[in-house]
């Protein structure tokens, strides 16, 4: 996600979201500011970590915990409704090994199924308004109002639990609607990300957001596993830990100025200074001004749909369809990594407290992959055999393609447990796949369509996201009523998936056999191509596993 060197100044300066920023808004002066708030972008970019990993780290706290309540729920609703000797009333405890029946976990299959589907519309529907919003009015108001959402979604979550004898508990798919309010985890991390590039210099930019992105790998590092200590006296510990971590975040950025007018010095200065560029109008200004705000966002809808219409005029190009295939794969990853909880928690009899130890060793991994693993690879790969970009970034996307269906099927497969958590492990060092494909079908295209073939990207992406859920949902289910062996049928359905993007990839090798020698970058190019695998943590399936 770095910043092309051959922007100039003006652009670079422009607004992240969007290039509608009004031109009566004047820059804040230095007096204007409160005593508490900072130029220093080096503490307003420590206070955005801080606030990522909090909130991750509490995201991640509540994961397991949330699961293993939703799972005794619904375990006490089952046995309550039976009748002789196997009826357990509401006020009687019941052994987690007694939830495992299918019963059970078909109708955890389907609460997870129609909350993941809901979970992906809010996104879908608020990113543009809020992203202008966030271009009119400024970043803070807008990320806190996406805090605020995100922290009502999960105090919504715990009044399900608590209330369980009063509320049915599929009122948790209302969940998502409290993300209407700020537009949830999607526009969160676009502001951060907004935040970060209005306080950094561009030459800064990339290790900036490297950093961002590590954030939640790093707590997914941590937090799974302190849950799991925490659960053993109480689930309802990390829970309120973990919701406190929601109130934390709003907190700290008080102390962090608006940075929509603010922008880095061209000096070494680690101040910053008011962007005057903002005085001044834009190209359409003079419209925008005269404009209301929903005027503005249907006018911007309007420009979104003609681009995702414009988006399929790259489709004529084969190399680029076939490069679009594997990213069908993507949601369908992240979510059956959620599911592989349940799956050991089910299949081998281990407590969710247990299981949640495997979530700190697949971060622990995927961390060391992605800033270690591959750029080692990349930097022998170009520097020792001497491969060109292209050729790097196919001969890794291939490995990460055959790790996956290799991990995929050993999970699915596997009769004993260690078998399973080597699959989870042979599975997690691919996850790198869809950065390696997403560097190499950007290298297909004129720099002035690279906009169209993201938006494609983003269409499939999002077709596979609400496709994902119910499908890993339904074949579970229906592995459970096969029993046996078939109760690992989502873990092969997901290596056949991985399967289908990885003819995708091999066919589009087979139509570049012949790839021209290009020269091997400097060590200044090598960096920066590095650096643009590892800004993206976030976009290969690293982050958090949560149930809102």
């Amino acid at each position: 996600m770095t910043v092309p060197s051959d922007i100039d100044d003006d652009e670079e300066d422009a607004p992240l979201l969007s290039e509608l920023r009004p031109a009566h808004i004047r820059s804040p002066s230095s007096s204007t500011l409160p005593f508490y708030q900072t130029r220093s972008r080096r503490i307003i970019t420590l206070i955005i970590f801080a606030i990522i990993f909090i909130m991750a780290f509490g995201g991640c706290l509540m994961a397991v915990p949330s699961i293993r309540l939703y799972e005794d729920i619904i375990c006490h609703h089952f046995y309550n409704g039976l009748e002789g000797e196997e009826h357990i009333g509401f006020e009687e405890g019941i052994e987690e090994g007694l939830c495992k029946r299918d019963e059970v976990q078909e109708q955890m299959n389907i609460l997870f199924a129609g909350l993941q589907f809901l979970g992906a519309l809010p996104s879908l529907i608020t990113a543009v308004p809020y992203g202008l919003l966030a271009d009119r009015i400024g970043r803070r108001p807008v990320l806190v109002l996406s805090m605020i959402g995100i922290f009502l979604a999960n105090l919504w979550s715990l009044a399900v639990m608590w209330f369980w004898r009063h509320i049915p508990v599929r009122m948790l798919w209302l969940t998502p609607v409290f993300l209407l309010i700020g537009g949830g985890e999607t526009v969160g991390s676009m502001l951060f990300y907004a935040i970060g590039s209005d306080v950094t210099p561009q030459a800064k930019r990339a290790n900036v957001f490297l950093i961002g992105g590590g954030m939640p790998l790093f707590a997914e590092i941590v937090a799974p596993s302190l849950a799991a200590v925490l659960m053993a006296r109480s689930p309802w510990i990390p829970l309120i830990m973990g919701l406190s971590g929601f109130l934390v975040g709003p907190c700290l950025l008080i102390f962090v100025p608006e940075t929509l007018h603010l922008r880095p010095r061209q000096t070494e200065s680690a101040t910053l200074t008011p962007d005057t560029a903002s005085e001044r109008s834009v190209s359409t200004s003079d419209e925008t001004d005269q404009q209301s705000f929903f005027t503005t966002i249907t006018k911007q809808a309007s420009n979104s749909l003609k681009e995702a219409y414009g988006s399929l005029s790259v489709l004529h190009s084969l190399p680029i369809l076939l490069l679009l295939i594997p990213f069908l794969m993507q949601p369908l990853i992240a979510q059956s990594v959620a599911l592989s909880i349940r799956y050991v928690s089910n299949r081998f009899h281990w407590k969710l407290r247990q299981a949640s130890f495997l979530l700190s060793l697949r971060a622990f991994i995927n961390f060391a992959l992605l800033l270690a693993l591959l750029p080692g690879l990349s930097w022998y790969l170009i520097k020792r055999l001497h491969f060109s970009p292209t050729e790097k970034d196919l001969f890794l996307v291939r490995f990460s393609v055959i790790v996956l269906v290799l991990g995929a099927l050993l999970i699915g497969i596997s009769p004993t447990i260690v078998g399973t958590i080597i699959g989870m492990i042979i599975f997690t060092l691919g996850t790198g796949t869809s950065a390696l494909t997403r560097s190499l079908i950007t290298s297909l295209v004129d720099q002035e369509h690279v906009g169209r073939l993201y938006a494609a990207i983003g269409l499939v992406e999002t077709c596979g996201s609400l496709a994902a859920g119910p499908m890993l949902a339904g074949l579970y289910t229906l592995g459970l009523q096969l029993q046996g062996p078939w109760v690992g049928l989502p873990f092969l359905a997901v290596a056949v998936i991985c399967s289908v993007g990885g003819v995708g990839i091999w066919g589009f090798g087979c139509l570049n056999r012949k790839f021209p020698r290009e020269r091997v970058p400097s060590r200044e190019e090598e960096e920066e191509d590095e650096t643009t695998l590892l800004v993206l943590p976030d976009l290969v399936e690293g982050g958090v596993i949560s149930v809102v």
